[in-house]
């Protein structure tokens, strides 16, 4: 019997090539071709999802990476009151996650794939530029919000700045990530989360 089509199995099964292929080369450097091998479709099938390599980032973006911040951040933050606990976890959970993963396609090999898309594309499309902004700034709103929240009950300090705490936290995250793909150690990402992490305890009311 003939395969029945399944359009959204096709279009994720091309994302998430795009993905992987874009984390490990770059956008510019991202091939098409390997991209349509590595789904196991034909350049038409990806066509008729997406209109070009540029609309095929931009869903990266939004569908993927967006997602990822949702999953890893907003959401085990949403609502809390007493943030350091959960924010502390977040942090074990990302180390572990750096130390369980293949060197070669994970943040040890190839950095913050958000970090990535800003460096390499920001300055050069307006489309990319926004939709990084919009999925660094749910990341930072997320953490500002829920420390906003921890100092009103008193779980976190009154004296700190929750917003400059919230792009402290990111640029660590984000940077650590970056750094640590020429360091290729991965000591290296574990000495920074730690830092992070100790940072996070110094937020609770003494």
């Amino acid at each position: 019997m003939p395969r029945l089509r399944d359009p959204k199995r096709t279009r994720r099964k091309v994302l998430e090539a795009s993905y992987r292929e874009f984390y490990r080369h770059g956008f510019q450097g991202g091939s098409i071709n390997r991209i349509v091998s590595a789904a196991g479709i034909t350049k038409g099938a990806l066509f008729h999802h997406f209109a070009g390599k540029n609309d095929l980032g931009y869903a990266v973006l939004d569908e993927f990476l967006l997602s990822a911040i949702n999953n890893w951040w907003v959401e085990p933050l949403r609502d809390t009151e007493d943030p350091v606990p959960i924010l502390r976890k977040i942090l074990a959970r990302f180390i572990k996650r750096v130390e369980e993963e293949d060197p070669e396609s994970g943040f040890l090999f190839n950095g913050c794939p958000i970090c990535n898309f800003a460096v390499e594309m920001s300055p050069l499309d307006e489309g990319f530029r926004t939709r990084i902004g919009a999925i660094y700034g749910a990341w930072r709103r997320s953490i500002y919000e829920a420390l906003k929240r921890g100092q009103k009950k008193g779980t976190v300090r009154g004296d700190i700045d929750p917003g400059a705490e919230a792009s402290f936290l990111v640029a660590v995250i984000a940077g650590s990530a970056s750094v640590g793909k020429v360091a290729q150690k991965i000591a290296f990402l574990r000495s920074c989360i730690q830092v992070a992490r100790k940072h996070v305890e110094t937020l609770v009311p003494s």
